[in-house]
């Protein structure tokens, strides 16, 4: 039996409330918390909205295993913290995740504070991650077991301090062979929600459409340069492309091109064949100023990653020098 306190992130989802009956079971003082960070419309035909049915949920475990349940109004820090960043990011040319800055900022920030203000000695979440302490007292942080799972990247920007604060009871686990088993065993009545891939704001993924209502304005039309200055087309939006996209560009090739620039002060998108470009500058993702311990691919839903890291090699060379922004720009 521990006999220590956790404040248990729970979204209303399948991970979070197999997290929290597992720190129960091995003898933890649990207590649920569910973040409301957006306030969207409610939907015609309930009456509630995505995140009133997420606490519905989160609240109905809690009351399962028999736990506290608090609803914590992080609205305004979330606004001013995530949304704003990536708002901002996107019209500065850079391609921001949302998901590591709120992991940043609210869930291991404005959240664990919150924990330690309620007399918590831990923070427990979902995430398919694992923390190890080596000999000389450092918290490492490592991939989960499930590789289709693994969350690791999303966490990677986390302090000394955080991790000694965190725990993730999924580390070893399996999600579909394992998690949702364990919730349906508890009679949960979330065992097979489908998880959601999407920006938490941005439900639709239209990111760009988001922005501009957001900003009050459509974004501004600019000129689609080809590597040797060449105007090759036009585009509605530079917030719409990012470095190495290669689709839904407005463009007609013979060949393959991507897009190796966003040049958010000229407002062109700049293009060229593989193999025969290099990237303007290194442009941070991540909102802290730290390069993540894997490279990654974009995928069709900016907050979700769901390719396998691979091994990289950043060189750093006069003609293209390195470029960190400032561990507070972007974040």
């Amino acid at each position: 039996m521990h006999n220590k306190r956790v404040l248990v992130a729970m979204s209303g989802g399948v991970d979070s409330s197999v997290t929290a009956y597992l720190l129960k079971r091995q003898g933890y003082e649990c207590i649920g918390a569910t973040m409301r960070l957006t306030c969207p419309a409610p939907d015609p035909a309930t009456g509630m909205s995505k995140v009133d049915c997420d606490i519905a949920d989160a609240k109905a475990v809690a009351e399962r295993l028999r736990i506290p349940h608090h609803v914590l109004d992080l609205q305004q820090t979330f606004d001013r913290n995530v949304i704003e960043c990536f708002v901002n990011a996107y019209q500065e040319g850079l391609t921001p995740n949302p998901c590591i800055i709120c992991n940043r900022h609210i869930k291991f920030g404005a959240l664990l504070d919150a924990a330690l203000d309620m007399g918590c000695d831990y923070i427990a979440t979902g995430h398919y991650a694992k923390t190890s302490q080596a000999a000389d007292g450092t918290w490492q942080l490592h991939r989960g077991e499930d590789p289709k799972k693994d969350q690791s990247y999303f966490l990677y920007s986390l302090t000394q301090e955080r991790l000694a604060h965190t725990i993730f009871p999924l580390a070893g686990l399996d999600k579909e062979r394992d998690v949702r088993r364990i919730a349906a065993e508890q009679g949960f009545t979330n065992a097979q929600k489908a998880e959601s891939e999407d920006i938490c704001f941005i439900p639709d993924g239209d990111y760009a459409g988001y922005i501009e209502r957001r900003c009050g304005h459509p974004a501004a039309p600019g000129d689609i340069v080809w590597r040797d200055g060449s105007v090759v087309g036009r585009h509605n939006g530079a917030l719409r492309y990012t470095i190495g996209q290669r689709k839904g560009l407005g463009v007609a090739m013979a060949h393959p091109v991507y897009v190796t620039g966003v040049d958010a002060a000229n407002n062109t998108v700049h293009l060229a064949r593989p193999r025969t470009w290099r990237p303007q500058r290194s442009r941070p993702t991540t909102g802290s100023g730290a390069p993540p311990p894997t490279t990654w691919r974009r995928s069709s839903t900016p907050a979700a990653s769901a390719w396998a890291p691979s091994t990289a090699t950043v060189r750093k060379t006069r003609q293209q020098p390195l470029h960190v922004a400032p561990a507070d720009k972007c974040c």
